[in-house]
């Protein structure tokens, strides 16, 4: 929400406890927008699961390519702030059976739950439980697949869950991730208050002369 411009004169604002302060500025420091922006580095990732040997005996074999697509999110009702958010994956899968290669494509989809909590010392975490597979949803485009082929894919069916579960986990927990997940208010205000940019004025006035 913009101020108005009265509302940048402390004359002209009224005062509001600390509790509800707090709520307004993670309300501010927590939105769909930056919980948007600090996914979108998952997307377009490549994934790779294979092969797999499956079937009666083993006799069969199972590879998939594919890529992780835009990640959705939702604001949820809570006390607490959080967000639902469902990562979609793409997958093309090859199943070698009798020496013939049967290809079909999966579409997969991760759901995880975000919630953003206060911790010390004032730090403002977005913490995101890693999966599990009961957290991954499969759909294949089964049209025209031998049932032959099915009973390979059903096979592996919880392994690929698996293996999702896990990529993704280690995903959303890569430096870079982490980094836009953990807000250290203190360094931000410390760094970029108001004596920080009155500091770094006179050096460039006096640079100047």
């Amino acid at each position: 929400m913009t101020d108005s411009p009265d509302a940048r004169r402390p004359e002209s604002r009224t005062d509001y406890s600390y509790e509800a302060f707090g709520r307004e500025f993670f309300e501010t420091a927590v939105t769909k927008t930056r919980v948007e922006s600090a996914l979108a580095g998952l997307t377009g990732n490549a994934i790779d699961f294979g092969p797999r040997h499956a079937g009666p005996a083993n006799l069969a074999s199972i590879t998939a390519k594919g890529e992780i697509r835009a990640p959705s999110v939702s604001r949820q009702e809570h006390e607490l702030i959080r967000f639902a958010v469902v990562i979609p994956i793409y997958l093309e899968l090859t199943v070698r059976l009798a020496a013939h290669d049967h290809r079909f494509r999966a579409h997969l989809r991760a759901h995880l739950h975000l919630t953003a909590r206060a911790q010390r010392p004032l730090h403002v975490f977005i913490d995101i439980p890693a999966p599990t597979e009961k957290d991954v949803e499969v759909d294949i485009e089964a049209q025209g697949l031998r049932a032959s082929v099915l009973d390979v894919v059903a096979d592996v069916d919880g392994e690929l869950r698996r293996f999702v579960a896990r990529y993704i986990g280690k995903e959303i927990d890569k430096p870079n991730i982490r980094a836009m997940r953990d807000i250290d208010v203190r360094e931000r205000l410390e760094s970029g208050g108001p004596d920080k940019k009155r500091a770094r004025d006179q050096g460039s006035a006096t640079s100047r002369t």
